[in-house]
């Protein structure tokens, strides 16, 4: 297979426009049009619906663009890695978070980890939390740093904790609970919740539902919110509660939102590092060895 059929057929997706992805792309138009139909003959199937002003992938489509997403990364973690030893001698260990929280424990450690190993290069990548497992099954990453409920069930993946914690109610400065120190489950499920989108944090989503009704309660979800900055929009504007974790630092909304202790709540979570056992990337092997002496 072609890889810049690929690369355009991502971007095409993306673009829903032909002219424009030939601009990205630095050719014509006539040409993403042939290499598109080229992949659809390869494939012997309709990937695009070329009637739908902007373009919009057939159902084919969206499938094949997902794999072709995974695919591209793949391709571009090999040719980086490659790239890295040719020119520089060094080993490329790619790394991939999906919130800030996940990685602040490690930050302390890099400095003296690249000391001890100057041919080892970082490579850090923010992900969906959704796609952590995926892309660590399929090799697009080293080693993916998230909620531990994101490498659950999955055999092939192993797992070392870096941080231990439980989350906290947070709740707007014109909340009732606001002034509280800490509150009860009971004084918790009284209100609306606001959650992040299923298809943003994936697994995480109904192991929180879960925790939940073994706290004895159904949730009231009003909301979600694709990312955290629209969920504390929501906190503050609609007086929700959000769950977040203890370590989670509010920077410069500690004025309007708070951070609360749940008494007794089932709402706990560990910050893990994950790797795949067959992972034969010499430079993991290292950086294994010196987090488990640093933690």
């Amino acid at each position: 297979m072609n890889l810049k059929r690929i690369k355009y057929f991502i971007d095409l997706v993306e673009c829903r426009n032909f002219t424009e992805t030939a601009k990205k792309n630095f050719v014509s138009q006539t040409t993403i049009s042939q290499q598109i139909a080229s992949l659809e003959n390869e494939f012997n199937i309709q990937l695009i619906d070329r009637k739908q002003i902007p373009i919009e992938p057939t159902k084919a489509g969206w499938l094949f663009y997902a794999e072709a997403v995974v695919l591209w990364k793949q391709y571009n973690h090999m040719k980086t890695s490659m790239e890295n030893f040719q020119k520089y001698n060094t080993q490329l260990l790619s790394i991939e978070y999906a919130a800030i929280t996940d990685i602040q424990s490690l930050l302390k450690f890099i400095p003296s980890f690249k000391e001890n190993h100057p041919k080892i290069k970082l490579e850090l990548n923010k992900v969906l939390l959704k796609d952590i497992a995926e892309y660590l099954q399929k090799g697009i990453h080293d080693i993916a740093i998230a909620f531990d409920s994101e490498f659950k069930g999955k055999e092939e993946i192993l797992t070392h904790t870096l941080y231990s914690g439980r989350y906290c109610a947070a709740v707007s400065k014109q909340h009732p609970l606001f002034s509280f120190e800490s509150i009860s489950k009971e004084e918790l499920y009284k209100y609306p919740l606001v959650m992040l989108n299923p298809m943003v944090i994936g697994d995480s989503y109904y192991l929180m539902i879960q925790h939940a009704m073994e706290d004895g309660y159904q949730p009231n979800i009003l909301r979600t919110a694709d990312d955290v900055e629209t969920k504390l929009f929501y906190i503050i504007t609609e007086n929700l509660i959000g769950f977040f974790p203890d370590n989670y630092d509010l920077a410069d909304l500690k004025e309007e939102v708070r951070l609360i202790p749940i008494q007794g709540s089932h709402h706990t979570f560990k910050i893990e590092i994950g790797y795949l056992k067959n992972n034969s990337n010499p430079a993991l092997y290292s950086f294994l060895q010196q987090i488990q002496n640093s933690f």
